[in-house]
C-alpha cells in the first residue's frame, strides 16, 4: 500500500519573509525543498533531470525527476543522502515536510536500479510493486524495480518492508545484505519471499557513504574480519629482572691436588720403543767337567839334630 504524504509548497511571499527574519537574526539558513541542492560527483552516458540533459555543474533538488539512458549513471548527494542510479532508470524525489529534518523525504523509482545510503531521518521508498520505510538509523538498501517484482535489499540498518496492498510486511533489521523479492502477484501463496544477493556492491556503499563524510559500517565490519584473521603478533620479550645481590661470605680456598705433570721427553729424543727380543734356541747342557788335579803339599820335614 502506498503511503502518499502532502507536501508543502512555500510560496514566494513566504519565502521572503522567512529570508527576511533570518538574515535580521544573523542566522546560518539550510532551507527546505528546493533550496537545499546537490553535488553531482559522477555522471555517466545520457542523464536528463526533469526533461533537460544533465552535466557535472547540474544540480539536483528534491521534486526532481532524473532519467538515465542506457550506459549511463548518475552518482549525486543530497543532503546526508548519497546515491547511484544505475543505467535505463526512472527516480522521483518528493519534497521533504516542513521540519526540514531529511533532504528527501520519500522517493518513487519507477523503473531502473537503485543504491542509496540515507542518513539519519525516516524516508519511504516506492516501487510500482513494493513499499519501504526506512528507519531513522543509518540505513542502506539497493533496489531493482521490475513490472513483476521488486529486488530489495536491505544492506545495512533497519526498513519495514510490504508489498503494494499491505497484506504482507516485514520489519528487516540487517548488518550486512538482507535481500528480498517482492512479488506484484502472490506467487506460491507470497508477497514477499528471501532472494540471492546481487548486482551492488561492499565497494559502491562505501563510496557513497564517503561522499557525505561518513565511514560505512560495511568498512567497520571489513575492518574487525581483518583484525579477527590477522595473526597474532608476539609480545616483545622483556629481559629478566636483576636478581637481589646476596652478601657473600669469606670463603677458605682449599688447594686442589693436581696429579704431578709427566716428565717431559728431550727434544729430539726419539721415545722408546719395545723392541721384540730374538728368538734363542735353546742351550744345551755342559756335560759335567772332572774337577782339576789339586797339588798336596807337605809341609817340609823337620831335622832332629
Amino acid at each position: 500500500m502506498a503511503i502518499d504524504q502532502e507536501t508543502e509548497r512555500c510560496s514566494p511571499m513566504h519565502r521572503r519573509q522567512f529570508l527576511a527574519a533570518s538574515a535580521a537574526a544573523g542566522a546560518t539558513l539550510f532551507l527546505p525543498g528546493r533550496a537545499r541542492g546537490a553535488s553531482v560527483h559522477e555522471l555517466q552516458g545520457n542523464v536528463t533531470i526533469n526533461g533537460k540533459p544533465a552535466t557535472t555543474a547540474s544540480r539536483v533538488r528534491a521534486g526532481d525527476v532524473i532519467e538515465t539512458g542506457p550506459d549511463s549513471k548518475l552518482v549525486f548527494a543530497l543532503g546526508q543522502d548519497a546515491f547511484l542510479l544505475r543505467e535505463r532508470s526512472v527516480l522521483k524525489l518528493e519534497r521533504p515536510t516542513s521540519s526540514g529534518k531529511v533532504a528527501v523525504a520519500s522517493l518513487r523509482l519507477e523503473t531502473g536500479a537503485l543504491l542509496a545510503a540515507f542518513g539519519k531521518g525516516s524516508h519511504l521508498i516506492e516501487t510500482r510493486a513494493a513499499a519501504g520505510s526506512a528507519g531513522t538509523r543509518n540505513t542502506a538498501v539497493y533496489i531493482e524495480a521490475r513490472a513483476e517484482d521488486t529486488y530489495f535489499c536491505t544492506c545495512y540498518g533497519a526498513v519495514e518492508l510490504r508489498d503494494k496492498t499491505g497484506r504482507q510486511r516485514r520489519l528487516i533489521v540487517s548488518s550486512y545484505h538482507t535481500p528480498n523479492l517482492v512479488y506484484a502477484q502472490a506467487t506460491g501463496g507470497r508477497l514477499l519471499a528471501p532472494a540471492p544477493f546481487q548486482d551492488h556492491t561492499d565497494a559502491e556503499l562505501i563510496m557513497l557513504d564517503s561522499l557525505v563524510g561518513r565511514t560505512s559500517p560495511i568498512q567497520s565490519r571489513e575492518q574487525k574480519q581483518k583484525a579477527a584473521t590477522a595473526p597474532a603478533q608476539p609480545e616483545p620479550a622483556q629481559p629478566p629482572a636483576p636478581e637481589p645481590a646476596a652478601t657473600q661470605q669469606p670463603t677458605t680456598r682449599r688447594k686442589s691436588k693436581t696429579p704431578p705433570a709427566p716428565k717431559s721427553e728431550e727434544v729430539g729424543a726419539q721415545p722408546a720403543t719395545s723392541t721384540p727380543s730374538p728368538s734363542r734356541e735353546p742351550t744345551p747342557p755342559t756335560p759335567p767337567q772332572a774337577p782339576p788335579d789339586t797339588e798336596l803339599r807337605l809341609p817340609p820335614a823337620r831335622l832332629d839334630d
